[in-house]
């Protein structure tokens, strides 16, 4: 048995948040219904970059899911979205507070159709206060919950961590109402408070001292040698985190450098010092032959890989990170269990609205009934 077989969930969210969270609960084993709007479908079909026309984006966040194309407008999209929620367990929505409820389909209303749903809000700022309406996006959320303000370089992130965040945050709080349902339940999960309860390690500095955390602020902001990062022959990087005492000694005396390892804890001289010349000993040999030299001696010293080198490393083709579902990779989930979180096989993300008349059968329409709201553009 999968961990959440029998349950089934219907999501009516786009992109990356939503998408994350019932991928995440698709994964343990639940039947996620993914609701589209016709004719155009959740955006993530068509993030670029694409292959062969699909968006490997789009692949990866939307496996295991059945797609049914709703119009929420109309008067027969809304009979059948309701019927369908009427057989759901847990309603996902990703939408501007106040959007669902002008559709009919608020907390209160859908608890009425379903007296025991799980019924999650995902938003950027939650489902009240002065920026609740606000729109936005993941650089958006990262800039107010202050993870690109830490340096005087801010750019562009490459991770979409608000997104995330709160996608895997939306996953677990549903898990858990789900483990002790009796009555419906209503979760509001902010993006953007999401993300500000992941900095900890920052909002702990900034507590401590009353000041906001640079670069070279503490030790895992750089302000140390033992936490560092450090340029090689070839233009490369490794990265250093020597914290304890055995592994700083380990790795002082595999460079070659153990007069360094009484420096360890020294004066803001001392430590310069000490990064400076760790620097100049890095520069000397490649990443690729630090890696070799430092990785298997206790030194927590490994190469900073790019993406490609880490989707085709050894220890990811080991965990299985990239998977094949019907002819295209996507990116796994790294959890194993045993046994298996899901007891039925991965599938690859639906076409859009492949499953509405299968769906819609299964919820009482006749063939006649499905012809007729394809005609109104009601389904697709």
């Amino acid at each position: 048995m999968g961990f959440l077989d029998g349950y089934r969930v219907v999501d009516a969210t786009r992109l990356l948040p939503g998408g994350f969270c019932t991928m995440l609960l698709s994964d343990m084993g639940a039947e996620v219904i993914k609701v589209e709007q016709p004719g155009l479908g959740d955006y993530m079909r068509a993030t670029p970059p694409t292959k062969d026309g699909r968006s490997p984006l789009h692949a990866s966040v939307n496996r295991n899911k059945l797609s049914i194309g709703i119009d929420l407008k109309t008067r027969d999209g809304k009979k059948v979205m309701s019927r369908l929620l009427s057989t759901a367990d847990v309603f996902v929505e990703g939408f501007r507070p106040g959007a669902m409820s002008r559709l009919g389909f608020s907390f209160q209303a859908v608890r009425e159709v379903n007296p025991r749903i799980v019924y999650c809000s995902i938003s950027a700022y939650g489902q009240e206060g002065k920026l609740s309406s606000m729109p936005g996006h993941d650089i958006n959320f990262q800039a107010m919950a202050g993870t690109l303000g830490y340096s005087e370089r801010s750019g562009v992130p490459l991770l979409q961590l608000g997104d995330m965040t709160s996608g895997m945050y939306s996953a677990l709080a549903i898990v858990g109402a789900l483990s002790k349902r009796k009555k419906a339940v209503h979760i509001d999960v902010p993006i953007v408070g999401s993300l500000l309860s992941w900095m900890v390690i920052p909002a702990a500095a900034y507590l401590a001292t009353g000041k906001a955390p640079k670069e070279g602020h503490s030790l895992v902001f750089g302000s140390t040698p033992y936490y560092n990062v450090y340029g090689t022959s070839d233009g490369k990087y490794v990265a250093v985190a020597a914290i304890e005492e055995v592994f700083w000694r380990n790795l002082v005396g595999a460079l070659g450098v153990p007069e360094l390892e009484h420096m360890r804890f020294g004066t803001p001289r001392e430590r310069a010092r000490v990064t400076s010349e760790l620097r100049r000993v890095f520069a000397t040999r490649t990443r690729d032959e630090w890696a070799e030299a430092l990785m298997h001696r206790d030194t927590c010293t490994t190469p900073v890989l790019t993406v490609e080198e880490a989707l085709t490393s050894d220890w990811a083709k080991g965990m299985a990170m990239l998977a094949e579902l019907g002819g295209e990779l996507v990116v796994n989930e790294p959890v194993k269990s045993r046994p298996a979180m899901r007891s039925r096989p991965f599938t690859r993300a639906p076409e859009l609205g492949e499953h509405t008349s299968a769906l819609m059968r299964s919820l009482g329409y006749s063939k006649a009934d499905v012809s007729r709201m394809r005609e109104l553009r009601a389904v697709e």
